[in-house]
């Protein structure tokens, strides 16, 4: 589009045309300007700088002109002539109407990291990236409809009749399980079989009152709804729906300043289904209610053989499921006890950091926004809980019981005794019975072991995250976008810059995770081939040197070139996305607030410099708000009831 024209041929325009405007503030003021000007008071041919309402340059100055090119507005309307006029009754009606009660209601995302930096974290990265606290909420969602399906396959097993005649009271175990698996996803959680916990865990009948009590106090610590949370969302709704509605029926109609604090406001529409999609999921209500439902009550576990005493359990504090990030601890045979085992020290898994930044990433955070870095270490709990449950429940049905062998056929389960006397054993019997003697369990699946079933959630959430992150944001660009003047500007800008940002924090973070995954990986493979390695140096050793392919101690690993290189890359990333997260929430509320004060009211912005440049750029001044809303108003309508659907269907596809 020419920016240009001479000869410009008009009537004058005190006589036989009325220069109009309804806009007020800064509009109202370059209007005036121009009206008072010699540009408009002469009566010879206009000089170039009317523009007509797709930006073309005007001939006749009439009513068709809707404004003025940016180098007029420049010439007569730049921030030395009309300096930033800030409104405090627009401003607190805005801050009121649009963003107060969406600020309010950050408070009831979920938290519950059980330390404060992580629960500012926890709000950055929601704020800055609707994209992964959606990504999150999907995943924890698919993998309860997971464990929902498996479990009620377990469960249907366990109503067989020669199931329940042995032993009745294992289908509410299979429950118990699902319950906590479910529940439990805002927490890394480790099963281990040291000193044969988890197979008495799963076996032993002596347990059926734990494994209920764990079901009990989960069920009494989940989160609910509460009044907050009702009050808050309700006035967040309330609010947006009422201003809307009003400026949608009031004098203000087609007011573009209206129009653009809507845009603002949606930008949070995403708070809503977010929310309500965790309470409906279901979170604890803090960080340590997990670790004390399962850590309360003792629960019994099979004596190592050789038995010392007549008893073949006994009752402690169990350790076969516990919160803890890591790498699990590998049981390893001791070669002078049949059937007995080592577990190595806690102490020795301890990884050495990169730059004093843990590298198993954010799968060690408690809180449900990091679920979205623990869909691999959740399916191996759950895949290893379900095997073992299915192997006993097979053992179960076909008769055989703890202890018996069963490469001998025949049924050796004594009906005239109870279950414990049937599943009673030393731990290297439990571990048998229920498989876990053979299947030594890991918390980081390899590559190849992870099931299609889980990329496809991971797909699947990654689609519902790109549908928030711009189904929320979109309305706010296509209402910025086509409001006159029509392009990219400062607020289209803004919002595109959001959403544009909050996509690339999802990404940051998910690539971190699987670079996390794969480092964390080779440590686990080291830790399989010896389990009594120690991967920290010790105190005397001095710092350990990462790039170093040959240990200085003969038991002890050191990384090398490419694992090194993995850790660097997870850990980057991983901050890195954090970083922009942080900036990015920060420049939502910043962008915000410049829209409340008037910030934009100026020729760069109004005009849409940022995309059509200073050559094309234009901005409108001529024109009522019933023109404008003739122009703008079925996208302003579509931006608002688009963002309110949107809204609505999330909820209801959760």
């Amino acid at each position: 589009m020419a920016s240009s024209t001479t000869g410009l041929s008009t009537t004058s325009p005190t006589t036989s045309w009325s220069l109009t405007t309804s806009t007020t503030g800064w509009g109202s003021s370059c209007a005036s300007i121009l009206q008072s000007s010699s540009i408009l008071q002469s009566t010879a041919p206009l000089s170039s700088g009317f523009v007509d309402g797709t930006g073309h340059p005007m001939t006749v100055l009439n009513d068709s002109t809707w404004g003025i090119t940016y180098g007029l507005c420049e010439q007569f309307c730049n921030a030395n002539v009309i300096p930033m006029d800030f409104n405090f009754l627009t401003f607190s009606s805005a801050m009121t109407n649009y963003f107060l009660p969406w600020l309010s209601l950050c408070a009831q995302l979920p938290y519950e990291t059980g330390d404060q930096w992580s629960n500012v974290m926890s709000f950055f990265l929601a704020v800055g990236s609707p994209a992964l606290i959606t990504y999150s909420l999907t995943i924890t969602i698919l993998n309860r409809y997971r464990v929902r399906t498996r479990f009620n396959e377990l469960y249907n097993k366990a109503q067989r009749q020669s199931v329940q005649a042995r032993y009745g009271s294992y289908a509410e175990r299979i429950r118990c399980v699902q319950y906590l698996l479910q529940e439990a996803q805002q927490v890394p959680l480790r099963a281990s079989q040291e000193r044969g916990w988890l197979s008495s865990l799963v076996v032993a009948p002596e347990n059926q009152k734990w494994w209920k009590d764990v079901k009990d106090r989960l069920s009494s610590t989940r989160r609910g709804v509460t009044p907050s949370l009702v009050a808050q969302i309700l006035l967040a709704a309330i609010a947006y729906l009422f201003t809307v509605g009003a400026s949608f029926n009031s004098t203000t109609l087609g007011d573009p300043s209206t129009a653009l604090q809507i845009s603002a406001g949606s930008l949070w529409l995403w708070l809503i289904p977010v929310i309500l999609g965790w309470v409906t999921v279901g979170t604890q209500f803090s960080p340590d209610t997990i670790e004390q439902a399962l850590t309360s009550d003792e629960a019994h576990r099979a004596l190592e053989p050789p038995l010392q005493t007549g008893n073949t359990s006994e009752p402690l504090a169990q350790k076969g499921i516990v919160p803890r990030s890591g790498l699990s601890p590998q049981p390893h045979r001791v070669q002078t006890v049949v059937g007995q085992f080592d577990v190595p020290p806690h102490k020795n898994l301890e990884l050495p950091t990169w730059l004093g930044a843990d590298i198993s990433g954010d799968e060690r955070i408690k809180g449900p926004i990091y679920n979205y870095a623990r869909p691999f270490t959740w399916w191996k709990l759950a895949s290893s809980m379900e095997d073992a449950l299915s192997n006993t429940l097979d053992k179960i049905d076909a008769g055989h019981a703890c202890g018996a062998d069963p490469n001998v056929p025949g049924v050796s389960w004594n009906s005239t005794g109870k279950a414990e006397a049937n599943l009673s054993g030393d731990s290297h019997k439990t571990s048998l019975y229920c498989g876990l003697a053979t299947r030594p369990i890991h918390a980081y699946p390899r590559w190849k072991e992870i099931p299609g079933s889980v990329w496809k959630h991971m797909l699947a959430a990654s689609v519902m995250a790109i549908f928030v992150q711009w189904g929320t944001t979109g309305p706010s660009i296509l209402i910025a976008y086509f409001t006159p003047t029509i392009g990219v500007g400062c607020r289209t800008g803004a919002y595109l810059f959001y959403g544009g940002l909050g996509t690339l924090v999802w990404i940051l973070l998910g690539a971190s995770m699987l670079l996390s995954h794969a480092a964390m990986l080779l440590y686990q493979r080291v830790h399989i081939r010896n389990p009594s390695i120690r991967f920290r140096p010790g105190s005397s050793s001095g710092a350990i040197n990462n790039f170093n392919p040959n240990p200085p101690q003969p038991n002890r690993y050191v990384r090398t070139w490419g694992h090194a290189t993995l850790c660097a890359a997870a850990v980057s990333l991983r901050y890195l996305g954090k970083i922009i997260a942080i900036a990015n929430a920060l420049w939502l509320i910043v962008s915000t607030l410049l829209e409340y004060i008037g910030a934009y009211d100026n020729c760069w912005c109004k005009g849409d410099v940022l995309g059509l440049g200073k050559s094309d750029g234009w901005v409108v001044l001529f024109k009522t708000t019933k023109d404008l809303a003739e122009a703008a108003q079925p996208y302003w309508d579509g931006g608002v009831i688009g963002g309110i659907v949107l809204v609505f269907s999330l909820y209801l596809v959760r």
